[in-house]
């Protein structure tokens, strides 16, 4: 019996700065994410820590209406980290990390396809008995995929055997998934 291990990185969607041809070229995005996390994550924001934020909000190119930018997406669920007066410019207005609830993430964008099916290329190769994987969107997207790219790369589809998403903060991936395909043992 084959048992395997495999971090699908998320299937359909990856960070943008991680999603480039080489490091080079995301490793800004990366930067402006930790960056901005650092300031925010004060338990009580400073006039300096203000104009820091401020400053690195306009850097990054978040205070337009959709709060994003070309590498990170400001979000805001509960309170304001900043409010934008009708005669323009930005004001931050909380005056701690309580104030508010919210993070920057790094912006997503859809996986090249080839990148996908190299993805598939390699659990066929593989050709495991069982298969736990992380890191997969959801359990439609890896059924999707399973049965969709494993399919287009003469691999064998998966069954499921178990998903158990992990919706805690603590846990960096997306979710975890032990497939299984026909075992005789």
């Amino acid at each position: 019996m084959r048992i395997a291990a495999f971090n699908l990185e998320n299937l359909f969607e990856r960070a943008k700065a991680l999603n480039q041809k080489s490091w080079a070229q995301g490793e800004a995005g990366a930067g402006e994410h930790a960056r901005l996390n650092e300031p925010l994550n004060l338990p009580v924001y400073s006039s300096a820590d203000k104009a820091e934020i401020r400053k690195l909000l306009i850097e990054f190119g978040l205070p337009k209406r959709d709060d994003a930018g070309k590498w990170v997406v400001l979000r805001q669920n509960r309170g304001k980290l900043f409010k934008r007066p009708k005669a323009g410019g930005l004001e931050i207005v909380a005056k701690g990390r309580e104030d508010w609830i919210g993070w920057v993430e790094l912006k997503s964008q859809p996986v090249n396809e080839l990148a996908m099916e190299h993805t598939a290329m390699v659990m066929r190769d593989v050709n495991a008995d069982v298969l736990g994987v992380v890191e997969a969107e959801n359990r439609i997207v890896l059924d999707k995929f399973s049965q969709q790219l494993l399919n287009k790369v003469n691999g064998t589809p998966y069954e499921f055997a178990h998903y158990q998403s992990m919706t805690r903060p603590v846990h960096a991936a997306s979710g975890h998934a032990p497939l299984y395909a026909d075992i005789n043992v």
